[in-house]
């Protein structure tokens, strides 16, 4: 299924959600690396103020992180509650065929070097390289660094992934598509990318599978994000810390001090914040989740 892979929200600079966005990203484990800039994952979250407006974006990894921690439509809910204009959605689709493969088909599909997604005929780019293996693999961009309303690229993703040191294992071609503000996109196609990648890439990148409504801009007329559910303190302390990506180097760190590493970590968390580390849960909220969460995985 296709999923939202870039998504970009400008708002006022007076009225946005600034504080709320900021409070998301902590309880989904974000790491602040700048006074505008958020690590997510493998991912980046931007949030700051130019040109008069506070200027949103999330990459493809944020938002897969959002996606696996189950904040993807909390963000959603969240910019949908403020004026919001959408400046760029990437709608992206993978399938499990060898990208080198993919672009010769489309070498040979389009000698002409140019793609019609709309109307407007745009031209096509190509970074080429030469894999391990010998062949030729790389992207295939159609109006890259136009002003088109919409474009695309079709890129080996396996190769891209192992070229930046993560694993992959088997082949993975990734087809996107980038809408700009003035196509249309709402905060509905980023929720539900289907109908809105199919209309930029079919037909000339793909045909669309059978069943798949067609994308009008007024489609997502009447469709609201549900609003995020109120957490408790507790809740929100609970998440944060499954979701901290500090912790998890911390923990990674003690680790390497040795078998009693993670014990000295515990230690020095509980002395850091003045507690004993004999210290009771006795009547407080949290003692009441650990005991119910205890009696649930009984």
């Amino acid at each position: 299924m296709p999923f939202c892979d870039h998504l970009a929200v400008t708002f006022h600079r007076e009225r946005n959600p600034l504080g709320s966005l900021r409070a998301l990203l902590s309880d989904m484990g974000a790491v602040a690396r700048d006074d505008r800039t958020y690590q997510l994952g493998e991912g980046t979250v931007k949030l700051y103020v130019t040109y008069g407006v506070l200027y949103c974006s999330a990459s493809g990894a944020a938002l897969a992180r959002m996606r696996e921690s189950g904040g993807f439509m909390d963000w959603l809910s969240v910019i949908s509650e403020w004026p919001h204009r959408i400046t760029r959605l990437d709608a992206a689709h993978d399938v499990a065929v060898d990208g080198a493969d993919v672009l010769d088909e489309l070498r040979a599909q389009y000698p002409s070097g140019s793609v019609n997604l709309g109307r407007k005929s745009l031209r096509v780019k190509l970074e080429l390289a030469i894999r391990d293996d010998g062949r030729e693999t790389g992207t295939f961009y159609v109006g890259h660094r136009s002003k088109a309303r919409a474009t695309a690229r079709v890129y080996d993703k396996r190769q891209e992934r192992l070229d930046r040191g993560y694993p992959c294992a088997g082949h993975r071609t990734r087809y996107e598509v980038t809408v700009k503000q003035d196509y249309g996109a709402t905060l509905r196609d980023a929720a539900e990318p289907e109908r809105i990648f199919w209309h930029v890439a079919s037909p000339a990148l793909l045909d669309t599978p059978p069943g798949v409504p067609h994308w009008t801009a007024d489609w997502s007329q009447g469709w609201r994000s549900d609003p995020r559910p109120e957490l408790s303190p507790v809740e929100v302390l609970e998440r944060r810390v499954a979701a901290s990506a500090e912790l998890d180097l911390l923990a990674s760190l003690a680790d390497e001090v040795g078998p009693n590493g993670r014990i000295l970590l515990a230690r020095r968390i509980l002395s850091q914040l003045g507690v004993e580390s004999t210290g009771s849960l006795k009547n407080s909220p949290a003692r009441s989740l650990a005991v119910s969460e205890a009696g649930s995985e009984a």
